[in-house]
């Protein structure tokens, strides 16, 4: 007895397709080894289709907290910087209260104070000091949350910038405004991704504030200088500083103390 093929769906052979005849005018369906019926090249690019629309969706969210992590890591990376070299300059030079702080006079340049405690305690690779004709150590703008610019700290001669081994862009910003015994006597920022994007308040920066006189270097957002005496900022301003709001500018200032607390940028 002859044996009965597997599969009685017509043959088509090379000659029948040279011709031009379609697999659908003789019945022709794709099948496994098995004979069960695969997927249609319709289905597959369906699937395909549906596949990029999801990625299209949820691959930018991703990169986004990817980014947003990265952001994280640097900023405690750089709170830690800060504080050792605080530590290594008590060490050196006793309480930060005792220290002899320059008073912010047209006579005086107020980064001398850096040069002399900090500086020594930090792996610098590019200083370009307060040098407004130096560049490639901070970005030329910095802009807020909403966007809207805030400064450039090139053109400062009050302003120390500097980029350290890890390619953290720095700047020391005095921040006495002429009152003697002022809370707050300096501005550190911080660019943790170096002059790269989006170089913006919240992101990738940020800002800490130096207390001589009772706190020491402390995270934006924490305290602030209220007529001479440092005072705590309350979470609704902070939380109110790290968002969009078109309605204040310099948003995301005070980010860096709420992204230190919680761990995270949930924002």
């Amino acid at each position: 007895m002859q044996r009965e093929c597997a599969s009685r769906q017509p043959v088509v052979g090379a000659k029948a397709l040279a011709q031009g005849v379609k697999m659908g005018d003789v019945g022709i369906s794709f099948r496994n080894s098995t004979g069960a019926n695969a997927f249609t090249l319709a289905e597959v690019l369906l699937t395909l289709a549906i596949i990029g629309v999801v990625a299209a969706l949820t691959i930018p969210a991703v990169v986004t907290k990817v980014t947003k992590d990265q952001y994280v890591v640097g900023l405690k990376k750089a709170y830690s910087t800060l504080k050792s070299v605080e530590r290594e300059a008590i060490q050196e030079h006793g309480p930060t209260e005792n220290w002899n702080l320059g008073h912010s006079t047209p006579q005086y340049d107020p980064t001398k104070d850096f040069e002399k405690y900090f500086l020594p305690h930090l792996d610098v690779l590019k200083n370009c000091g307060s040098d407004t004709t130096e560049r490639g150590c901070w970005a030329e703008d910095v802009t807020d949350l909403n966007g809207s610019w805030v400064f450039n700290l090139n053109d400062s001669g009050e302003v120390y910038r500097f980029i350290t081994s890890d390619g953290m862009a720095w700047a020391y910003e005095d921040a006495t405004y002429y009152v003697d015994k002022s809370a707050i006597r300096a501005i550190i920022y911080v660019d943790v991704n170096g002059l790269k994007g989006p170089n913006k308040y919240g992101r990738d920066v940020f800002a800490f504030s130096f207390f001589p006189f009772n706190l020491g270097i402390k995270p934006a957002g924490s305290y602030d200088d209220y007529y001479g005496q440092s005072r705590p900022i309350s979470t609704s301003d902070v939380n109110s500083s790290c968002k969009i709001d078109t309605s204040f500018h310099g948003q995301g200032y005070y980010c860096a103390a709420k992204v230190l607390s919680e761990g995270a940028m949930n924002y």
